[in-house]
């Protein structure tokens, strides 16, 4: 009898498990494989290493306040030379209403070399920015950044 309960007990919670492996993006409405575990990012300016040995800094171009803010993201190779060989992805929205996410978008190459994203802050509240390294279409990085307007 206890190997009955514990079997529909372990059998109850697969669903929950296997949704929690997935992510489905609100735009799209397929879904895509979400990364295991979203790290927090270090401050801005400050040195996020990547896996090949590389690393990048963020930073918002100006305060977020309403209205559209800039994120930036610089990357450097091993030798801390600017590097251009990675997709970068970003989402951002409030963590309390996460339907109204923007969905991943991909930031876009400046001729100095900076990745640059717009995330549109529409209500004072607590923000998430998610950056996502993407290497020849495989994600090596996955973090996030939580700030309050």
């Amino acid at each position: 009898m206890k190997k009955i309960i514990a079997l529909a007990v372990v059998l109850s919670l697969f669903p929950f498990a296997a949704s929690a492996a997935l992510k489905k993006s609100v735009r799209s409405g397929k879904h895509v494989k979400a990364a295991a575990v979203l790290q927090d990012l270090a401050p801005a300016g400050r040195k996020n290493p990547l896996p090949d040995g590389g690393w990048f800094t963020w930073q918002f171009a100006k305060k977020p306040k309403l209205g559209t803010a800039i994120v930036k993201v610089q990357v450097f190779d091993k030798a801390g030379n600017r590097a251009k060989p990675y997709d970068i992805i970003g989402e951002s929205g409030m963590p309390s209403m996460p339907y109204h996410d923007s969905g991943p978008v991909k930031f876009q190459l400046n001729k100095k070399g900076d990745y640059l994203l717009p995330v549109d802050l529409v209500m004072p509240g607590e923000w998430q920015v998610v950056i996502r390294v993407r290497k020849d279409k495989k994600e090596i990085y996955a973090g996030k950044v939580l700030f309050t307007i």
